[in-house]
Parts: structure tokens; sequence; C-alpha cells
């Protein structure tokens, strides 16, 4: 009985221009500015809390959507449906209706963070959000990587 034999496929790859992978890798990575090969540490903003007795005041909304340039309404948004609230800015501080518990709010936040502001490619805290045909496009301006996400 005769035994159909393939030849086994290669587990290395052929040299190209006389190198392997593994040398042209090296000098690849050789050629990468140093800043870049560091990665990026993204320090969440956390939020400091304010408790009346029927409400929820965020008093540094500012300085959180001024660190990254958060689109206020968006996060606004983010935060209304997530805690099935209403809420309003005033004065630099987002009011929210009911009580509310600042490890909530912060993991909300760190939540939004990932979606809509860190970019799943780079890591680094520079997308923007732009409409394109009724869709939410996260495009980051580090990069050039985009991806849609979910209306808030």
């Amino acid at each position: 009985m005769m035994q159909n034999t393939k030849p086994k496929p290669e587990t290395k790859s052929p040299p190209v221009a006389g190198l392997s992978y593994l040398e042209m890798l090296s000098r690849a990575l050789e050629e990468v500015p140093k800043d870049i090969q560091t990665p990026i540490s993204v320090e969440i903003p956390q939020f400091e809390v304010q408790k009346e007795t029927v409400r929820t005041i965020i008093t540094n909304w500012n300085d959180v959507v001024g660190k990254y340039k958060i689109d206020e309404k968006l996060l606004l948004r983010f935060l209304q449906k997530r805690l099935g609230t209403i809420g309003m800015v005033q004065h630099g501080k987002l009011y929210l209706q009911g009580s509310f518990t600042r490890v909530r709010l912060n993991k909300l936040l760190e939540a939004f963070m990932k979606e809509y502001v860190i970019c799943d490619v780079c890591g680094r805290p520079h997308c923007t959000i732009i409409r394109e045909k009724g869709k939410l496009i996260k495009k980051c301006l580090a990069c050039g990587a985009w991806r849609a996400v979910e209306k808030p």
C-alpha cells in the first residue's frame, strides 16, 4: 500500500535579500525612534464628587473634560444613559439628579475613556469622534486608526 506523502512546509521563512526574518526584524527595531518604543501610560482622570440629598455634583467637570479635550455633550449623554438620570452643566460643575458613589462614577469615566478617547491600536489619548452618515467614528490623530463606536 502506498501512502500519500506530501512534502512538509518549511517552518523557517526563506531569506530575503540574504537576511533572515529575525535579522530583518532586529534591523527594523533599531530604526524605530526611542520615544515611540516606550509604551504610553494614560492617566485616567478621577471625578471629585460632592453629594447632596437628592443630587450628586461633580465639582471638577471642566478639568476632566479639558484634560483630553473630551466632547462634553458626549460624556454627559454617556453618564445619563448609564446612570438612568438627567444632568446639567453649570459653572464648571455637573449636577446629576440622584445619589451616586464616586467609585461608580469613576468606573463609568474609565469605560468612557476606553471606548471614546484612548486609541485601540497605539493606546494614546488622541482620538476624536466624528459623525459620518449617522454613525460615530473614533479616529486617532496620532496613528490614524479608526473604528465605529456605539452611540451613548
